[in-house]
């Protein structure tokens, strides 16, 4: 069986704040648990500014300043990286079996995910403001895994 692929931001997804009034950029609440539930679920890619190119070491390298656990950091390093040139929806095959967390998609990603009906794979996360979003999009990922029909994250309805 082949596993769902799982694309993964970093600013305001991974690295938040512990507080949302918080000046300082922390290691998102969750993080270590979240890593390690997509790993054992999902095929797991870097979709993220930090990394456009394929390579992931700028975000390996970033993580490592906010990352204590060295199993969480040793797992982080086993997520692939993406490449695109424009905009991060490049790097998804929209026809595929997916999710994407992300904090601020473009309105033309949207777009998108909307003109291939699926929106209802995007999970819009943002640590930044709720610091236990990540707890969420570990509910909401499981929630996919026990609806076989695709039950749109957002609204919880099935597409028709």
């Amino acid at each position: 069986m082949n596993m769902k692929l799982l694309y993964l931001d970093v600013d305001g997804v991974l690295l938040g704040k512990a507080k949302p009034d918080d000046v300082r950029v922390a290691l998102a609440k969750h993080a270590g648990e979240f890593i390690e539930y997509c790993l054992q679920h999902y095929e797991c890619y870097w979709l993220t500014t930090r990394c456009p190119d394929g390579d992931s070491t700028p975000v390996i390298d970033l993580l490592k300043m906010y990352v204590a656990d060295k199993g969480v950091m040793k797992l982080i390093e086993t997520i692939h990286a993406t490449s695109w040139r424009m905009v991060k929806i490049e790097a998804i095959d929209l026809e595929s079996d997916f999710y994407w967390i992300e904090d601020r998609p473009t309105s033309y990603e949207i777009e998108q995910l909307e003109r291939h009906n699926a929106l209802h794979r995007l999970i819009q996360v943002d640590t930044r403001r709720n610091p236990d979003d990540l707890k969420r999009a570990m509910s909401l990922l499981e929630e996919t895994a026990s609806n076989r029909q695709g039950a749109n994250l957002r609204t919880g309805r099935t597409p028709t």
